[in-house]
């Protein structure tokens, strides 16, 4: 459950989405982390619309 009181960083899932791996989510603004490198983002990106989801 989100808590509207505490950062958005640390309440979200601390793996990367492709291969399951740790990621350390940097303090302050900017964006949550997904993915390890950028490679680990196109292949997840790619793998979701050969699946048939409408990714951006």
């Amino acid at each position: 459950m989100f808590d509207a009181t505490q950062p958005a960083k640390s309440q979200c899932d601390n793996a990367c989405l492709h291969c399951g791996a740790e990621l350390e989510q940097k303090e302050g603004r900017g964006r949550i982390r997904r993915f390890c490198d950028g490679d680990h983002g196109k292949a997840y990106r790619r793998r979701m619309r050969a699946l048939g989801f409408d990714i951006g």
